[in-house]
C-alpha cells in the first residue's frame, strides 16, 4: 500500500511539469496599419485553439490557434469586402483560414516569446510573439502584440499609401480543462 501511494504521488508531482490544456471561452484578435498616415483598426473573429501550456514548464508548451478570414472587419463595409475578395489581400474563399502554430516557447524577462509559424493565403513565415500569462485558478488569460510585414505574406499588394508595418494584438481567455 505504502509502495502504490509512493507512487501515485511520483506521478503526480512530475504530471504538474507537463503542459496544461486551455480551452479558449473568448478572444480579440486585432490589427492596425496606418494608410495615408492614418491608422486603419479592424479585428477578426471565429477563433478555434488547442493551448497546452503551463508557466513553469513554457518549453513543453505548444499553441496554435486559427481564425476565419472571412470575419475581417474594420467598419467599413466596402473595405471589408476588397479586403475578403480580392487577390491582393485575404482572398477568403480561397484561403479560409490564418493560422498561427508554436514552434517553440521559452521564458523571458517580462513574460514569454513564443516562436510561431504564421500562414496567411498559403505563405508561411517564422513569427516571434512576446506574450504574456495570468492565471486565477482555473482562468487564464494569453495576451500579446507583435508586428508583420503585410508583403512577406503577398497582402496590400502595391496599394499606395499603405505601410508595410501591421501590428497584431492577441488575447485569449481560457479555463483550465
Amino acid at each position: 500500500m505504502k509502495k502504490t501511494l509512493f507512487f501515485l504521488f511520483c506521478v503526480s508531482i512530475s504530471g504538474s511539469g507537463m503542459g496544461q490544456t486551455w480551452q479558449p471561452v473568448s478572444s480579440g484578435i486585432g490589427f492596425s496599419v496606418k494608410m495615408l498616415g492614418v491608422t486603419v483598426e479592424g479585428s477578426f473573429r471565429g477563433l478555434a485553439a488547442n493551448l497546452k501550456f503551463n508557466p513553469e514548464t513554457p518549453t513543453a508548451g505548444s499553441l496554435s490557434a486559427t481564425v476565419d478570414a472571412a470575419t475581417v472587419d474594420t467598419d467599413n463595409a466596402l473595405r471589408n469586402r476588397h479586403l475578403r475578395e480580392k487577390e491582393d489581400f485575404f482572398e477568403a474563399a480561397n484561403y479560409p483560414k490564418i493560422s498561427l502554430k508554436s514552434t517553440k516557447i521559452e521564458k523571458a524577462a517580462n513574460g514569454y516569446i513564443g516562436h510561431f509559424d504564421l500562414t496567411i493565403k498559403s505563405i508561411t513565415k517564422s513569427v516571434k510573439v512576446p506574450f504574456t500569462f495570468s492565471q486565477t485558478d482555473n482562468k487564464a488569460t494569453f495576451t500579446g502584440t507583435f508586428m508583420i510585414n503585410r508583403r512577406d505574406w503577398a497582402l496590400g499588394g502595391n496599394t499606395f499609401g499603405m505601410s508595410n508595418e501591421v501590428t497584431i494584438r492577441l488575447t485569449v481567455n481560457a479555463i483550465l480543462k
